[in-house]
């Protein structure tokens, strides 16, 4: 039997039709709309005319709301078919859709030509598949521009996106208005609070490594612990593949290491390099700690970092080493036994040598700490050692020193330091050593300081003795009487300011050795910085009367809101003739234009030459602010160095940017690297 029941009311002149879900006894469901027409037999219901059909929480809350002109409701299965164009409202997102369907029950749904609007995203399907509020767009098109035409979209094969979540696509193509740039298989992107995982692609060209792709995916298990992959293509070198992993907690655990290696196809070499630490708390009680360290530097060959990782500074270092210690830490002194391996190349060759190996050194200290109560304090070291030095024999060492000081003050701006030392070590007999020998070292330090409010003014002394072998006399009979340092010391701090100072400083050598007067004088030091509205400059020289200036440096920072010029001009000793200059200048012309720029040009005049300029470095970087994404473009010629990258990152992934922790994290293990660099190129 078919019963049509037909639902009439009056609201306000208006005319319109409503069912209630509780008087049908289906409770996840509740909708009004202008007419309804409803099949008791088969629990089937067809609503026409400004339909909202409501699904509801546990706790009868409205999770998800449907309008439509046309659907028809399944009361057995709680299933909607949407027969006209729709929306869906939840607390995340809008969906908008031609024709489709949905469970309630299941929570499962398709819908025909969606096209779904979360936060800053705008995701298009010609078919959306839901699945356990899982949304799959299938030919798929991704854009978080709002414009009509858009600046950018992304259209992939397939799409799964998770509102609050993660969206994770498949076979991407990346457009700029209606021109492809780049493919990519695969790109994830984090939303909200949940793991975030980040792809990042860098097209470039290198004049020895030719033109590349390097790509960039990072996970991050948590604020304190992060994973990245990196992989390469370099035209003229093959596939490079590499890893880089942290954590960082300061009271427990703080390690970073990173790996790349690639196997050259030109050359058919494996190349590759291994740096990292680790600082481990092993165990805490009070303010006793036991703590492991070590650092490790591998390479293939002298020259790998600085092929392919130039932008840091340490590991462009040709030498590789390890170091492994163990510290037992005390309120007022600390154990440690340490093990360090040092190789270096020899005249640019392709291979190590070992030139320095402590295996091991054991260490105690006394830090500084008062004598009872006397108005002294006292230091204590000793250490043990087995090193050998250019791989030609184990040393064995022992060493003490000893140091009593005290300071007070003889009036209220004038104080007075002084500290008095005995250091010894004892060398045991190795095959190019063939006796022990023991030698001792007394020292003294002394400082007058007078205070004032912005000024301090320092004269003291040093002295270092030596003794003879063996012997706990001075060596009086050597050719510097046993004396290895007596000067006097003249500090001058002037205007000393968080905005400006200025210093001097020199010594007079007491030596009788230097027997000419202008001989005994030390280098002399100026120094002077000062900061100013907009602008720096900062000021170094340091002259020696008999030999002339040693070295020269100045720079000048000049900054006005987000331009700024820096200005860099050194001269040494070690080249007279030769005036290095460094300039950069950063421009950005306004908000509206959206772009801003970095230009670098580092250069030499040699004058003992026909003068002229020596460029050793020119660069630029162009960084471009557009409606939905940001642009970096670089360019850098150095000595055997031409190459230039572009940069590209959506502005959906500033939320997902570097935090506090990230910078702090970078600031402690890769201080080089800029705010926006996940890795050293």
């Amino acid at each position: 039997m078919r019963i049509i029941f037909l639902f009439f009311s009056f609201i306000t002149l208006d005319f319109s039709s409503r069912i209630y879900s509780q008087s049908l006894d289906f409770n996840n469901i509740e909708f009004t709309s202008g007419y309804a027409m409803y099949d008791n037999f088969s629990s089937f219901i067809e609503l026409t005319t400004n339909v909202v059909i409501n699904g509801l929480d546990d706790d009868n809350s409205v999770k998800m709301k449907v309008k439509t002109d046309k659907a028809s409701i399944d009361l057995n299965s709680s299933n909607i078919v949407m027969d006209s164009s729709f929306t869906i409202e939840t607390s995340s997102m809008l969906l908008k859709a031609q024709t489709g369907s949905y469970n309630f029950n299941d929570k499962t749904g398709i819908f025909y030509n969606g096209t779904s609007y979360f936060d800053r995203f705008i995701v298009s399907g010609k078919e959306v598949d839901v699945k356990s509020e899982k949304y799959i767009y299938k030919r798929a098109f991704l854009t978080s521009c709002n414009e009509e035409p858009p600046h950018y979209h992304i259209s992939s094969q397939r799409i799964t996106f998770s509102p609050g979540k993660y969206f994770l696509s498949y076979n991407n193509l990346f457009y700029l208005g209606k021109i492809p740039i780049l493919y990519f298989p695969v790109m994830y992107k984090p939303l909200g609070k949940g793991s975030p995982l980040m792809s990042q692609f860098y097209p470039g060209y290198d004049g020895k490594k030719g033109f590349y792709v390097k790509s960039n995916f990072t996970y991050k298990f948590s604020d304190y612990t992060k994973f990245k992959l990196f992989v390469d293509y370099f035209s003229k070198k093959g596939f490079g593949l590499g890893s880089e992993v942290y954590k960082y907690k300061s009271d427990s655990v703080i390690f970073d290491f990173s790996y790349y290696r690639i196997k050259e196809k030109d050359s058919n070499d494996l190349r590759w390099g291994f740096n990292g630490g680790i600082w481990d708390s092993l165990y805490k009680d009070g303010n006793s700690e036991i703590y492991l360290q070590s650092y490790v530097r591998m390479l293939s060959d002298p020259q790998f970092n600085n092929h392919y990782f130039r932008s840091n500074p340490f590991a462009v270092s040709d030498d590789k080493q390890w170091d492994l210690s163990l510290t037992y830490k005390l309120p007022y002194s600390y154990l440690r036994a340490d093990e360090q391996v040092i190789y270096k190349s020899v005249n640019n060759s392709e291979k190590f040598t070992e030139s320095y190996n402590q295996s091991p050194k054991i260490e105690y200290q006394l830090l500084t700490k008062p004598v009872g109560k006397l108005p002294l304090n006292h230091t204590l070291y000793l250490s043990a050692e087995n090193t050998r030095l250019n791989n030609t024999y184990f040393q064995k060492k022992l060493n003490g020193n000893y140091t009593i000081s005290n300071d007070f003050n003889i009036f209220k701006n004038l104080s007075f330091f002084n500290s008095a030392g005995y250091s010894g070590v004892m060398e045991f007999s190795t095959s190019s050593h063939m006796s022990d020998s023991f030698i001792s070292r007394y020292t003294y330090n002394s400082n007058l300081r007078l205070s004032t409010l912005s000024n301090s003014y320092d004269i003291g002394y040093s002295g270092v003795f030596r003794s003879k072998v063996n012997k706990f006399s001075v060596d009086r009979n050597s050719v510097d009487d046993g004396i290895e340092e007596s000067r006097l010391n003249l500090n001058i701090m002037l205007f000393s300011q968080i905005d400006k100072y200025f210093r001097f400083s020199n010594y007079y050598n007491l030596n009788k050795n230097d027997s000419k007067f202008a001989d005994r004088f030390g280098p002399v030091t100026v120094e002077f910085y000062k900061k100013y509205l907009n602008y720096e400059i900062y000021f170094n020289d340091v002259y020696d009367i008999n030999d002339g200036n040693k070295s020269f440096i100045t720079q000048l920072n000049s900054e006005y809101e987000k331009n700024y010029l820096n200005i860099g001009f050194a001269n040494y000793s070690s080249d007279k003739d030769k005036f290095i200059i460094s300039n950069t200048l950063g421009y950005y012309p306004s908000k509206t234009m959206g772009w801003y720029g970095e230009f670098t040009l580092r250069y030499y005049v040699d004058i003992s030459k026909d003068v002229g300029v020596n460029f050793f470095e020119k660069a630029f970087s162009i960084n471009k602010e557009f409606h939905d994404f940001r642009a970096k473009f670089v360019a850098r010629n150095r000595k055997d160095v031409n190459e230039f990258f572009l940069y590209i990152t959506m502005k959906m992934n500033d939320p997902y940017r570097k935090n506090n922790i990230d910078r702090e994290i970078d600031n402690f293990f890769k201080p080089w690297r800029g705010y926006d660099e996940e890795r050293d190129y």
